[in-house]
């Protein structure tokens, strides 16, 4: 959604945008329309549709865009983001890609997990293994940012078979308990985080004007975000109620600790499973998020089992991909057509 749409609610407090609904495959298609751009290649405009997927607690969305004959991407975001965390990048890809892009669980505008049942890192695997069912994908590439490539690497290990290549936006393995001497304390906490956070939610979220959501957005991520960047999030990332007052869309208990976490031991040998061309794309001034001993010995495991492995460092920062997209989109369109690149 923009600042200026109109919008109806949902049965589950989500806003779905005013347009023709379609059923289909068991699932709803909105807003059936062309992007206001057009591909890097200079292809007709894209085709952008907004998919429902049913599930169990409500519903999966996904904005697909380009032919749906195309190379199959899926597009999967970090972290109390959203699918719109693709949205500048998208348009500077091949036009030979359809690229579905995912809200996950409780981010933009994908129900919510129901009352009572925490959110943890590894289950996201089992919501995108729904969306690639769905869609009938037996071969597809992955592209993810943070969270969003972590969850690429174990996928990609889980189900090698399936996934053609894998795109790493800066995060080069999931978070893992290092240490592993202190985790019977961080389960307490998660444990208590969970609860105190199940507390706060309200029928009736708080609200803000939407330049308050933009400044809260920007200020979250330590101002890394910059003015469009931040608009674009807030497509999927907020609803507005009326009168200029918007409520963010994603759960609050996402912001506690996963109870649930691999040891480094765990994690380097299922990632040793995950032989698919891979490209880490490492932002300059963005954070490692682990150890960098860690993450140099994950990366010494891509380079053994990949078949193709291409590291790639560049100048900005975590969201790169969405504040100067196009200093990386030519890297991915050339990786995603030529897997044989090799450090």
């Amino acid at each position: 959604m923009s600042k200026d749409s109109n919008h109806t609610m949902t049965a589950n407090g989500f806003s779905q945008t005013n347009g023709f609904h379609n059923q289909t495959n068991n699932g709803t298609t909105l807003n059936c329309e062309s992007s206001e751009g057009s591909s890097s290649d200079g292809g007709s405009e894209m085709r952008v549709e907004e998919i429902l997927i049913p599930v169990p607690w409500g519903e999966i969305a996904v904005k697909a865009t380009g032919n749906p004959n195309g190379h199959p991407v899926l597009a999967v975001h970090g972290w109390m983001d959203n699918a719109g965390t693709f949205d500048r990048l998208i348009p500077l890809l091949s036009n030979s890609f359809y690229v579905v892009a995912v809200d996950l669980p409780g981010h933009g505008l994908s129900s919510h997990l129901p009352l009572g049942v925490p959110y943890h890192f590894m289950d996201f695997i089992i919501s995108l293994r729904r969306v690639t069912n769905y869609f009938k994908w037996t071969k597809f590439s992955w592209l993810g940012h943070s969270m969003g490539a972590a969850l690429g690497a174990l996928y990609a290990s889980s189900f090698p078979s399936y996934v053609e290549h894998v795109i790493m936006l800066d995060l080069m393995k999931p978070l893992t308990d290092e240490d592993g001497s202190d985790y019977a304390n961080k389960i307490s906490v998660a444990v208590d985080q969970f609860l105190a956070l199940e507390e706060k939610i309200q029928p009736i979220p708080p609200v803000h004007a939407y330049d308050e959501c933009i400044n809260r957005l920007m200020k979250g991520t330590g101002r890394t975000l910059n003015l469009k960047a931040a608009q674009a999030l807030m497509t999927r990332g907020a609803r507005n109620l009326g009168d200029d007052q918007w409520a963010f869309n994603r759960d609050l208990r996402l912001m506690g600790p996963s109870i649930l976490r691999l040891s480094n031991e765990q994690c380097y040998v299922i990632l040793s499973k995950m032989t698919s061309p891979t490209m880490a794309i490492k932002a300059s001034n963005g954070p490692w998020f682990s150890s960098k001993q860690s993450c140099e010995e994950v990366l010494e495991i891509y380079r053994k089992n990949c078949t193709a492995f291409h590291y790639v460092e560049v100048d900005g920062d975590h969201f790169v991909h969405l504040n100067e997209p196009e200093k990386i989109a030519e890297q991915i369109n050339q990786f995603l057509t030529d897997s044989k690149l090799n450090d």
